[in-house]
């Protein structure tokens, strides 16, 4: 009920106070509110959290003053206990991922761990800050941002090709940001900089010396720019799924070694029967026959309840080895927990299930954050890290992981930061980071790579967590939200790190084995089920 009149009031008030009206000598003139101009209306979660929700104005393109104003969308709960401990920004994922007043709803009614229950924890001692990036459509607020954009897909007759793909990208890159421009959205503004230039907005409106940083993905990207560009202003950091400021693009090497650990597991377990060539050669054989001959068969998809002919190529395949499996999510152990039969039943020449997701995704308009396509490409990549890229070994197999971004970046026209600005550098900062040993989206190196820039810093590593490590770590840990609200709000966290892990554990996967149903027929019976219900 809150959020319905909450996003209802906020955006007359807004919408007000941008197009007001101001009558002199006669005429009328359409007035913008100064650049830092904050709407507030209070937000009271009974007994748990109590502050306000907020939209601050700010400029869609910095570099243009007489351009037009957005608003950027934030929740704050001040401290309950007062100790002189600066405040956390929570810096949401993504690029185009948010947390609302719904999302706090959901997660304070939840009695697991969730990002929720980070805020709820922090707020003992400190101010909590909320930040949504700009353009954010399923916050409150001022913004015109399309949230996605179309790319139209490729024929199921035809096997997938990232080149092709790459062009039809384009054009529907292209269309979209035209689109913008007869709106007059100034898309330059959607940028890196800008993001960071709007956390340090809210952090002087409200009169903050220092802040510390909550980020996970994109988050910790996002906070680790901050710290780039106001090194002075930051207090302390938590990192999860940590990507560093060059390493957007996606190692083929760290993915590859994702799956050298799950053939690992595969090995150990007495229910997963391997071949001789082992889980990775399999991949490879699989890769290896369908460049040298794709495979055409008649393809069904029980949903749809449809039958078309179908092309099954390298990049099809290479396309769906990091994708989600039935139903289970994505960044969940279940997917991994399903990536062998998966394999095998390929390397096996059982390509029906394969088929019917060909099936299920081409024949519709293919969507992509605009938000992030904008943002992502903003941050780039060094020449030197994509010339490593390009040489490491796994490249051979899994092909080009960053062809969406090496189509979408010349088309982009948000401006790109510079090399000096994406090379870490040594900093004192405490900072503290999860990150699982099975993460496909931000493999574990990314964490390694950067603890040694950081002489104040501590890594938990999750063995046998995914992107999700957080949520893995804290169920097999009681104790591990406890690490990081005393992290967070100690005023001595180096005295806190000794007492936190290095390495929680999680079990061995459960895999799916040959003895269980193919995933096509288990596709089929999920259909039938849900028409049941």
């Amino acid at each position: 009920m809150f959020q319905n009149v909450s996003y209802f009031k906020t955006l007359i008030i807004a919408a007000y106070c941008l197009f007001g009206v101001t009558i002199a000598h006669g005429q009328t003139k359409l007035v913008q509110p100064a650049v830092g101009t904050t709407l507030v209306q209070s937000l009271v979660f009974p007994g748990q959290l109590q502050g306000e929700e907020g939209l601050i104005i700010v400029p869609e393109n910095r570099e243009n003053p007489s351009g037009r104003m957005i608003s950027v969308h934030y929740l704050r709960f001040p401290a309950k206990e007062t100790v002189g401990l600066p405040p956390v920004f929570v810096l949401p994922g993504g690029p185009g991922q948010c947390i609302t007043v719904e999302d706090i709803q959901q997660g304070l009614r939840q009695k697991r761990y969730n990002k929720i229950s980070e805020i709820v924890a922090f707020n003992r001692n400190r101010d909590v800050i909320i930040v949504n990036q700009r353009g954010n459509s399923r916050v409150p607020g001022i913004h015109s941002l399309p949230s996605t954009w179309f790319a139209k897909p490729g024929k199921s007759s035809e096997p997938m090709s990232f080149e092709k793909s790459s062009r039809r990208l384009v054009a529907g890159l292209k269309a979209s940001l035209k689109k913008c421009e007869s709106l007059n959205i100034d898309t330059r503004g959607y940028d890196i900089l800008h993001l960071i230039d709007d956390v340090d907005a809210i952090r002087r409106v409200y009169g903050y010396e220092k802040i510390a940083l909550r980020g996970s993905s994109f988050g910790s990207q996002w906070a680790l720019a901050y710290l780039k560009r106001k090194p002075k202003h930051v207090d302390r950091m938590i990192l999860s799924g940590v990507e560093p400021l060059d390493h957007g693009y996606d190692s083929a090497d760290g993915i590859w070694n994702v799956f050298k650990k799950i053939e690992e597991e595969a090995r150990k377990s007495k229910d997963v029967k391997l071949p001789d060539v082992g889980l990775l050669g399999a991949v490879r054989a699989v890769i290896a026959r369908l460049e040298e001959q794709p495979v055409r068969i008649r393809g069904h998809h029980p949903r749809k309840n449809y039958t078309a002919k179908v092309v099954i190529g390298a990049d099809d395949f290479r396309h769906y080895l990091t994708r989600p499996i039935l139903d289970a999510p994505i960044h969940s152990r279940k997917m991994l927990e399903f990536w062998p039969k998966f394999v095998l039943e390929i390397y096996r020449e059982d390509y029906q299930y394969l088929a019917a997701k060909i099936i299920d995704d081409r024949p519709e308009y293919q969507h992509h954050s605009l938000l992030l396509t904008l943002v992502d490409n903003s941050l780039g990549i060094t020449a030197n890290r994509e010339t490593k890229l390009q040489s490491e070994s796994a490249y051979r197999w899994l092909g080009d992981q960053n062809w969406f971004y090496k189509a979408t970046r010349n088309v982009t026209p948000t401006p790109v930061v510079s090399d000096e600005f994406r090379q870490p550098s040594v900093n004192q900062t405490p900072i503290l980071m999860i990150h699982g040993t099975l993460d496909l989206a931000t493999p574990i190196e990314n964490a390694e790579e950067l603890l040694p820039y950081f002489p104040q810093g501590h890594l938990i590593t999750v063995k046998g967590g995914t992107h999700a490590a957080t949520h893995h770590a804290a169920s097999v840990d009681p104790d591990f939200l406890e690490y990081l609200s005393e992290f967070m709000n100690s005023n001595d966290p180096s005295s806190i790190v000794q007492k936190i892990p290095n390495t929680i554990f999680l079990p061995a996967l459960q895999f799916k084995t040959s003895k269980d149903r193919s995933l096509f027929f288990e596709l089929i019976q999920k259909k039938d089920n849900h028409q049941t219900k």
